[in-house]
């Protein structure tokens, strides 16, 4: 047996650079396990008027030895940043966070994308059908009234639980 033998990560990065493509499949494995779909809501409260914002963020953070392939996420498809998070606290290393935040974005790519290649995971398919669900309620501008932001923060809680 060699003492060169490679990390189960490290096979499944060189496929994938060997590929050129990332495959749909390996994406929804890869969130399945690494990813999230995260939903923050304000509301602000003026003399004159009141604001309401819902933040949505489609996410993967891996090890930063492992970030290249979040850079192909990242070119697959063709949206959101990547950034270094780093972590001082004893035994743990820093991150590579791939993120989209942009509505538009979440709305017309990533949403999409995994209605076509569903999740295995059950508490994975949970939370991305309220995170669809906010989506089209923040697509349809339905969040900036009042019954719509209540409507997206019981859909948050549920989608936490």
């Amino acid at each position: 047996m060699s003492d060169n033998v490679l990390s189960a990560a490290n096979q499944q990065e060189r496929l994938l650079i060997r590929q050129k493509i990332m495959n749909p499949n390996y994406i929804v494995g890869l969130v399945d396990g690494e990813g999230y779909f995260s939903v923050s809501i304000d509301r602000r409260k003026y003399p004159t008027y009141i604001t309401r914002e819902v933040n949505m963020v489609f996410g993967i953070d891996l090890k930063e030895s492992d970030g290249r392939i979040l850079k192909k996420v990242q070119q697959y498809f063709k949206c959101g940043n990547l950034n270094r998070k780093i972590d001082k606290r004893e035994n743990f290393c820093d991150q590579t966070m791939y993120q989209v935040r942009s509505h538009q974005h979440i709305n017309g790519i990533i949403i999409p994308f995994f209605k076509r290649y569903p999740f295995r995971f059950p508490s994975r398919q949970k939370k991305f059908k309220y995170f669809v669900e906010i989506g089209e309620i923040v697509k349809n501008r339905e969040h900036l009234k009042s019954e719509g932001f209540k409507k997206v923060e019981k859909l948050v809680k549920r989608m936490r639980q």
